[in-house]
């Protein structure tokens, strides 16, 4: 096998994983909106919201990723489609009971097995994410989605920096909390993760990325990431 198709095939096992122990953790309560989120940037959030979408997609139809990281948005960059109308446009629009495939920003994208991903971009820029995120208008939004699709994947913005993702893991039935493995300050990790929870966040695994491959026997993948549990699923 050709090394990046070798590497490919590495990626998609870890996330596959990653979907078993997200499915494992729905013994007591469904977990249909699920938010993506960090310390700070970088740590890898959006690749573990797009890899982990495109695998859910990959088993279950009718799956959404939506970019809620409105003042650094990137899943449009990674998935290499448009981002001219995307979150904030539609809910500008909004109208109770329409069917979200009504709006221009809603897109579909084909992978090579067949298997579609409905995404939605972050869309134009607004100069109040926060109120944007926070509004009544963007719980609606949310309740709309939980009606058409059944796996909603969030890529939220990170905690420390700003206080947008807070509503938005309030609104979700779990957070992935997505940790840089080499870099991470641990209290601020913990201080964020604490921040969560206080406001109603349930935080449901976490994701070491950027981990040493040679601390394989440590982690459980030597491939770069990893997955603990919080209240759900395997420890670490």
């Amino acid at each position: 096998m050709a090394k990046k198709k070798r590497n490919q095939f590495d990626v998609d096992e870890i996330y596959r994983s990653l979907r078993t122990n997200i499915e494992f953790s729905q013994m007591d309560e469904e977990i249909q909106v699920i938010s993506v989120a960090s310390t700070i940037p970088n740590e890898g959030k959006s690749s573990v919201a797009c890899n982990l979408a495109r695998i859910m997609a990959a088993k279950y139809k009718n799956v959404l990723l939506i970019d809620c990281d409105l003042r650094n948005a990137s899943v449009h960059k990674m998935m290499k489609i448009s981002n001219r109308s995307g979150l904030t446009n539609i809910i500008a629009q909004f109208q109770d009971g329409l069917s979200l495939h009504s709006y221009e920003g809603v897109q579909e994208i084909q992978f090579e097995g067949g298997q579609t991903l409905t995404v939605i971009t972050s869309g134009h820029k607004v100069p109040n994410p926060s109120e944007v995120l926070g509004s009544k208008r963007m719980g609606r939004f949310l309740e709309q989605a939980r009606k058409e699709f059944g796996y909603i994947i969030i890529d939220s913005p990170p905690v420390l920096v700003t206080s947008d993702s807070i509503p938005l893991c309030n609104l979700s039935d779990g957070v992935l909390y997505v940790v840089d493995a080499k870099n991470a300050d641990k209290r601020k990790v913990k201080a964020s993760i604490n921040d969560l929870k206080r406001n109603g966040g349930h935080v449901i695994g976490v994701v070491l990325n950027k981990v040493d491959m040679s601390d394989e026997k440590r982690y459980g993948y030597g491939y770069g990431y990893g997955y603990g549990g919080d209240d759900h699923g395997k420890k670490k």
